[in-house]
């Protein structure tokens, strides 16, 4: 026995959900990026850098609200910050540090 629908394909779409309110407020936005302009160790944070999970982390404990890692980056973005990976630099105060790298370098490559 074959079936015909009796409605038209209209009658088989969803009906329009209201949406779930915005987590993020604008207190959070401005929040955010007051903290992320400050050093986390001047927060009594045990990291001398930010990532986007620490933000993250560190705001769901002062604010109460749980942002995801992409949401942190794009309300950063929205306020043009953009974390980027450290740059790891060896230097010294000795005058003769690079000399002296050089002729380390020299005696590894031969």
């Amino acid at each position: 026995m074959i079936s015909v629908l009796t409605e038209p394909v209209e009658g088989l779409k969803d009906r329009p959900m209201p949406a779930a309110p915005p987590k993020i407020t604008e207190e959070y936005r401005e929040h955010l990026l007051l903290v992320v302009r400050r050093r986390p160790r001047s927060l009594e944070q045990p990291y001398s850098l930010w990532t986007l999970q620490r933000l993250a982390d560190s705001m769901a404990e002062q604010t109460g609200i749980r942002a995801s890692i992409e949401t942190v980056r794009l309300v950063l973005k929205a306020g043009e910050i953009v974390l980027s990976r450290p740059q790891h630099k060896v230097s010294s105060p000795d005058p003769d540090y690079l000399v002296k790298k050089r002729r380390s370098k020299k005696r590894a490559t031969g």
